[in-house]
């Protein structure tokens, strides 16, 4: 059961380095019923739409969610779970959620009230829509923040689960009673994520902006750096569709998306296990920083191949059952999941720069980084080239992974496991060149998950058995010591 708020108002008592490992299970297991909403819902959803003009409106609305919340947070997130650390922490923390809270909520209202203003009567309902969900998101947001610090990984997936696959099926719902249209959709996803955020108020009470003296003036110093960051990450993410949308012809775009769950599903699930990471790296300094950095970056290279392996095997599946038995796709799905390359390093790097106060080295490391991806993008994308935009993709990330190693390197100088991050790296890109070399028919998707689901789930029980040993030995020789 979850920590009771009390308790966990206390700085320290969710013990991050112990319960690392079994909060890592828990974001993972929220991040995967995630994706599988995602996963369960766009192909009903491409069914009932029936047109790909409307798939692509609904796609652009969702993204369009999904980048500006992480605009609007403007990096607090990690400022509120850095905050409740310090000594005075969780007074200051739930008072920069409240600025995060009521100011996302705002310029979520302004942003639609401005787009409805300005598109006149060409303007899209779900893009409104949109548009306000975004600023309701950051409620979520803020919540989790705390909720990521307390250690309550229960409800934070709760809160996950709630504003996402929720969000989702409440979409398809809405468009299944009331009909076929992206903003019946959007007002269905937009009604669940409110609910969302009236929960996260409830379950992890904000303070006013500036009920702690102070709060405000250092979340904006932490945050208002890290936002050319956010939306140059967000971009990186997600940018793909909208460049193919203004370069590439018509449908293109919805096409990409129709796979991009391979991008969004690597970043999420890597995201997820750093909500595990996160605090155990803030709660060290010194020596013992290295030692948990060495630890978390060997754990989350294991951990990027494990979800490049998985996510690579079912790409020949589940694009059969999510774009239509479209073949050209899944060598596009295939290569996607390799951004989880780059990934890894930049949430590792990126996180001691926090730490540190240093957020403004994050203003320009990923807008320049964000810059050099446009450029390798541009050809492919206006020759329509899905598999170069995905290679662009994976480069970019690497290079963004990369670039905030160098800048990161010297903050936890021998702790970066590189021999074991490097192994990681080769064994993803070979790993994935072989896929492409298979098949595309849907009897080899289904060969290939089967023999990599039991090759994966072996390793799992080879593991958790050599765990148990490791365990058992370390409790032997800790009673030795004591008798």
């Amino acid at each position: 059961m979850d920590d009771v708020a009390g308790s966990a108002d206390r700085p320290g008592t969710a013990e991050p380095a112990s319960r690392t490992g079994r909060n890592s299970v828990l974001y993972l297991a929220g991040a995967l019923m995630q994706g599988l909403g995602v996963f369960l819902v766009q192909p009903f959803a491409l069914h009932v739409l029936n047109s790909d003009v409307k798939w692509q409106e609904l796609f652009l609305s969702v993204s369009l969610i999904q980048v500006g919340v992480v605009l609007a947070a403007a990096g607090l997130p990690l400022a509120i779970t850095k905050a409740w650390f310090d000594p005075d922490g969780p007074s200051k923390a739930r008072s920069i959620s409240g600025l995060l809270t009521v100011g996302g909520i705002l310029v979520g209202a302004l942003a639609a009230a401005v787009y409805w203003a300005a598109a006149g009567a060409g303007h899209s309902t779900s893009f409104v829509i949109a548009l306000a969900a975004m600023g309701l998101q950051s409620a979520v947001l803020a919540a989790q923040a705390i909720l990521r610090a307390q250690g309550r990984a229960i409800m934070f997936v709760v809160l996950s689960l709630c504003s996402s696959m929720a969000a989702y099926v409440g979409g398809l719902a809405a468009m299944l009673v009331f009909g076929a249209e992206p903003e019946i959709f959007m007002a269905g996803y937009g009604l669940l994520v409110l609910l969302s955020a009236v929960l996260s108020v409830a379950v992890a009470r904000p303070a006013p902006p500036f009920a702690h003296r102070g709060a405000a003036k250092e979340a904006l110093a932490i945050g208002l750096p890290v936002l050319p960051h956010t939306g140059a990450l967000m971009l990186l993410t997600q940018g793909a569709a909208f460049l193919l949308a203004l370069t590439a012809a018509n449908g293109v775009s919805g096409d990409y998306g129709k796979v991009q769950i391979f991008v969004l599903g690597t970043v999420t699930l890597l995201g997820a296990l750093n909500n595990a990471w996160v605090p155990a790296l803030m709660s060290v300094r010194g020596n013992a920083r290295v030692a948990r950095m060495r630890s978390t970056m060997t754990t989350a290279s294991l951990a990027g191949l494990a979800i490049i392996v998985v996510a690579a095997a079912g790409a020949n599946l589940v694009t059969h059952v999510m774009a239509g038995g479209k073949e050209s796709l899944i060598p596009v799905a295939q290569i996607m999941p390799l951004i989880g390359l780059g990934y890894v390093l930049y949430l590792n790097a990126s996180t001691l720069l926090f730490a540190d106060n240093a957020t403004w080295w994050l203003s320009v490391v990923t807008p320049t980084v964000l810059g050099v991806g446009v450029l390798l993008a541009l050809w492919p994308a206006t020759h329509g080239d899905l598999v170069g935009m995905a290679v662009a993709s994976v480069a970019t990330f690497f290079l963004l992974g990369c670039a905030y190693f160098l800048v990161a390197r010297r903050r936890a100088a021998g702790g970066w496991a590189l021999k074991v991050y490097g192994a990681c790296c080769l064994a993803a890109v070979a790993y994935v060149a072989v896929l492409l070399l298979l098949p595309r028919d849907i009897l080899t998707g289904v060969i290939t998950v089967a023999v990599v689901g039991a090759v994966m789930a072996a390793a799992a029980i080879i593991w958790r058995a050599r765990a148990r040993r490791a365990t058992a030995v370390a409790q032997s020789r800790k009673e030795q010591i004591l008798d």
